[in-house]
């Protein structure tokens, strides 16, 4: 045991599974929603060859409710008693946004359980290295009322997505997260990262980028920032896609990970 080995806790956290394949996967959420996000994705999951835990981290969707730390310590420990109550000895992890983190601390650590590992539209993994007044600024985010948050999101999302993305955004922010958890996670992608940034990465790992992300969730900066950590990396860059490929380019999402999980 180490300072960073979790306490597996009793209780899963909420899931749902889809298909019956042999080749096990657990989907993590964002930031901004629960595993939701992927539903349009759904329909083109290959339900023979893999089966697909779809897991909302503490705060989120299914687990709306459940209190917490929310820190990736924290989701690590949940995320193994949620392999451990579905009885999955080893399975392959897939983390969006700031639950890529989650992934990569995962595959740092938990080898004899990780077998492969995809990050989708990661942060750095020693955080964003937000301020104080930029950590304040992000948790005021997240307990803003739907005004607010709307307007942020047409700043952010509306020059390049219709209008109405980020009004359906903004209500799902809304309709499936505890605010409170949404600001107790800011500081895991916005400051700290993950706690040993530095800690080999031997299993493979899948990096998908949308060249339309912010500039440090590129392909230029996730290749510079994670080659030093992993030993076998992929990175697969999305020119037309932003931070949410599941939804702006899901067929192709998918093909893409499934390629990867099944080598």
């Amino acid at each position: 045991m180490t300072s960073l080995d979790p306490v597996r806790i009793p209780v899963p956290i909420g899931h749902e599974l889809v298909g019956t394949g042999p080749i096990r996967v657990v989907i993590m959420n964002d930031w901004l929603c629960d595993t939701s996000t992927w539903e349009g994705a759904r329909v083109y999951l290959d339900g023979k060859r893999f089966t697909f835990a779809f897991a909302d981290l503490r705060g989120y969707g299914r687990s709306m409710g459940r209190t917490g730390a929310f820190t990736l310590v924290e989701a690590t420990a949940d995320v193994l008693a949620l392999a451990d109550a579905l009885h999955w000895d080893r399975f392959a992890i897939v983390g969006h946004s700031m639950s890529a983190l989650v992934a990569l601390h995962l595959a740092q650590h938990y080898t004899d359980r990780i077998e492969r590992a995809v990050a989708l539209t990661p942060p750095p993994p020693t955080g964003f290295g937000a301020d104080d007044a930029m950590l304040s600024a992000s948790c005021g985010l997240a307990l803003a009322d739907d005004m607010t948050r709307q307007t942020v999101f047409s700043q952010q999302f509306g020059t390049r997505l219709s209008p109405g993305w980020a009004t359906y955004k903004a209500s799902r922010w809304r309709a499936c997260a505890d605010p409170v958890a949404a600001a107790g996670y800011v500081a895991m992608f916005a400051r700290d990262g993950l706690p040993e940034p530095a800690a080999r990465i031997t299993v493979p790992v899948l990096a998908i980028t949308g060249e339309q992300d912010a500039p440090p969730m590129r392909s230029d900066a996730v290749i510079r920032l994670l080659t030093p950590l992993c030993d076998q990396l992929t990175v697969t860059p999305l020119s037309d896609s932003g931070h949410y490929p599941m939804q702006e380019m899901p067929p192709l999402t998918v093909a893409i990970v499934e390629s990867f999980l099944g080598t």
